[in-house]
């Protein structure tokens, strides 16, 4: 099983695998995977504009459903 650093270097590599991928299913998993990728660099830009902006670490968690700990030690660089 591939790692999560595997698959972003893979995404990151070949932008649409979809192409040689020729089950629907499997084109759906990873379309959805794309989306997800997308997803988490989206939300790691906003929490780090939010940081930029004065916002807490608690306050960012409590939005995104973690503790203050949790978000700090996921998205502090």
């Amino acid at each position: 099983m591939k790692t999560d650093e595997e698959l972003l270097a893979e995404i990151a590599a070949d932008p649409e695998p979809e192409m040689t991928i020729t089950d629907p299913a499997l084109i759906k998993v990873y379309q959805a995977l794309v989306e997800t990728v997308r997803a988490d660099k989206r939300l790691d830009e906003a929490v780090r504009d939010a940081r930029e902006q004065g916002q807490t670490w608690q306050a960012i968690g409590e939005i995104i459903g973690m503790t203050r700990q949790g978000a700090m030690k996921k998205f502090a660089a």
